[in-house]
């Protein structure tokens, strides 16, 4: 077998403890018959530049992006998917033979492509809210813009970043309001995405009031580690519905996937068992 033959990917970041993405696209390398690896790199946010010549020297098919990266290696890259664009995030780089370089955005279809499949019912005659005013904030309102929904509310601590977010793809269907306004805003909403690291290991928890939500209204929080975040356990403390972050890493890892291999691959019960195990 040549070295061509065999396909490296990676997912670079700082730091890297608890990514599960190697034991994501590894399994669908096996299960589609390409034969290569994929690994984790940290990377130090001042070594992006020659992480990224690495790898093009070493004939990655690509390499996916975490924080704090997902801004900072766009002035690296060749060219930018529409949606990166519109997003001004990179979550996913596919590197040419020739070396060149192009940044995608696959958050926005996980994340909405992880509440499709848990929760096709979620309430869409309330406005949606979205805590946070990072990537995944971004990528969660866009999507959520493509819905039939009355309006998107987004929250944040630093309320100036918020509406940065708004202005740039609002559409006018977007309402920013101040982070201590948020618990008001939680009794209209039918649906809440957590996408802040509050709640994270390690992190503080999100402080937010869910106590008098209605019944129908569904928690999301894209944190997954760990997987049932303090957030999550007061929505079911109150018997509302919650969808957990883990099914978002997976369906953007997908996207990614067929970025680089042109496959599609699906999220099946021996993938999924694999996950679940890593929580138990």
């Amino acid at each position: 077998m040549s070295e061509r033959d065999f396909k490296k990917a990676a997912v670079i970041g700082w730091p890297l403890t608890h990514t599960l993405s190697p034991v994501i696209h590894n399994h669908w390398m096996a299960k589609y018959g390409i034969s290569g690896c994929y690994e984790k790199r940290p990377v130090a946010p001042d070594s992006i530049g020659d992480a990224l010549a690495a790898m093009k020297a070493e004939g990655l098919v690509g390499f996916n992006i975490t924080v704090p990266h997902k801004e900072a290696i766009i002035p690296h890259l060749d060219k930018l998917a529409p949606l990166a664009r519109l997003m001004g995030a990179v979550n996913t780089v596919k590197i040419e033979p020739d070396g060149k370089t192009t940044g995608f955005n696959t958050d926005g279809i996980g994340l909405m492509a992880n509440l499709q499949q848990n929760l096709p019912s979620w309430p869409k005659d309330r406005p949606a809210m979205v805590i946070g005013a990072g990537g995944a904030a971004r990528a969660a309102a866009l999507g959520l813009l493509n819905e039939n929904l009355p309006f998107v509310v987004i929250t944040n601590r630093t309320r100036e970043k918020a509406e940065v977010i708004a202005k740039e793809i609002g559409r006018g269907r977007m309402v920013v309001v101040d982070w201590k306004e948020r618990n008001d805003v939680a009794l209209t909403a039918g649906l809440i995405v957590n996408t802040t690291v509050l709640g994270m290991h390690g992190n503080d928890p999100l402080e937010l009031d869910i106590s008098k939500c209605a019944k129908d209204t569904v928690v999301y929080d894209i944190v997954y580690q760990p997987l049932v975040t303090p957030l999550l356990k007061d929505a079911e403390a109150h018997g509302l519905r919650t969808v957990t972050g883990l099914g978002m890493l997976v369906y953007q890892a997908a996207a990614a996937f067929k970025v680089w291999f042109d496959i599609m691959p699906e999220y099946d019960d021996e993938l999924r068992e694999r996950l679940e195990a890593v929580f138990r």
